[in-house]
């Protein structure tokens, strides 16, 4: 019986390739992305920090076409997101200089700070990941990482 992470054998076998894939993806989302459902301290669910890094600037208002953009969401799921946002007091709309048509979206006081405090969080997280690593593996790690997003873009 094969290992987690053993050779494939043939690239060509699509039942193979996926189990690659699913292995990787798993092995990804519990070690990085769902350590920690949700923040207990901060009450953010996952889906609501991937809605507060849409707000690439803190200080900078968006559209929700932008949001979206920047969060790689369908503009649907983004107005969802901030409609969630917004009912947490974590951003706000407005209209931007008088104009009913243009409508933007800021965040408050208190999702600048939430989103100040996940980032400082996250950056800690992934400290102690590279911590477990030597030099040999985490230069691996980067460039196979860099690798996988180049030939993600392209599919």
């Amino acid at each position: 019986m094969r290992k987690r992470g053993d050779s494939i054998g043939n690239l060509d076998d699509l039942n193979a390739q996926m189990l690659v894939i699913r292995e990787f993806m798993n092995e990804f989302i519990n070690k990085i992305v769902f350590r920690k459902q949700e923040d207990r301290s901060l009450g953010i669910p996952i889906s609501q920090v991937k809605a507060l890094f849409a707000f690439r600037e803190e200080n900078k208002a968006y559209s929700i076409g932008e949001l979206g953009r920047n969060a790689r969401l369908k503009r649907s799921t983004m107005t969802n997101m901030v409609d969630r946002l917004e009912s947490d007091g974590i951003a706000e709309r407005f209209k931007k200089d008088g104009d009913r048509r243009v409508v933007k979206v800021r965040l408050t006081d208190k999702g600048k700070k939430i989103r100040r405090e996940v980032c400082q969080r996250r950056r800690k997280e992934m400290k102690a990941i590279f911590l477990k690593l030597n030099e040999n593996e985490k230069r691996a790690l980067i460039d196979h990482l860099k690798g996988a997003y180049q030939i993600l873009r392209k599919i």
